[in-house]
């Protein structure tokens, strides 16, 4: 229901920019994923940009205890407003994004040690009996700057370096491990785990390249 509220937003605000004068669209590549930007000068000092980003992708962590097996998709629409300093080339940027990004993933290979001593035997469950959905703040708040080298009269290269903060990862765990003997305990420890791995993102880094072509 997000995604698609927020598909239809993208939508409509980059079509209404695209139908002002004298704008500016912008494919462009990053860490917010591939996406596409329309912008709007107001004046020398002051421009309005909007743009939509997205990727997909997976990745794993190994432990000792257990594995995660991860898959994680970016999907955003920004809103920033600009001030060039000097007209043309260096901005600088605030604004927010509305975020539909999470991590969806599974804890496998999990290890139950069974009986003490000489009778110590090591349980492995392969099949992933818990699984997990981490997301962020749906409003996250932007700062950066950005600079734009003309290369030709209507085309540029833009380039934006700057920060998200999405807070605090929210975590939503679904486990069916007990029916093999894990404790919630153990369960609890894992995706704490990953949790803290994810901690670190509570900054998201924005770094995007694009190609700008002025109308």
């Amino acid at each position: 229901m997000r995604i698609a509220f927020i598909s239809c937003l993208a939508a409509t605000m980059i079509a209404g920019v695209a139908a002002a004068d004298e704008i500016t669209l912008t494919p462009q590549v990053g860490t917010l994923g591939v996406g596409i930007g329309a912008e709007k000068r107001l004046n020398d000092d002051w421009g309005a940009r909007f743009d939509v980003s997205g990727a997909s992708f997976s990745f794993s962590y190994a432990a000792n205890n257990a594995d995660t097996d991860n898959r994680a998709r970016l999907f955003s629409l920004g809103a920033t407003a600009d001030y060039y300093p000097y007209e043309e080339g260096l901005r600088l940027s605030g604004g927010f994004r509305l975020s539909g990004s999470y991590v969806k993933g599974s804890l496998s290979n999990l290890e139950r040690h069974v009986g003490k001593g000489q009778n110590k035997t090591t349980v492995i469950i392969r099949d992933p009996l818990t699984t997990y959905k981490i997301t962020q703040n749906p409003v996250q708040p932007y700062l950066g700057l950005g600079y734009s080298l003309k290369i030709q009269e209507r085309l540029s290269v833009t380039f934006d370096l700057g920060a998200l903060y999405g807070g605090q990862p929210d975590l939503n765990v679904v486990s069916h491990a007990d029916l093999y003997g894990f404790t919630e305990q153990q369960i609890e420890k894992e995706i704490r785990k990953q949790q803290e791995r994810l901690n670190a993102y509570q900054v998201y880094p924005v770094v995007q390249i694009g190609l700008t072509y002025r109308f």
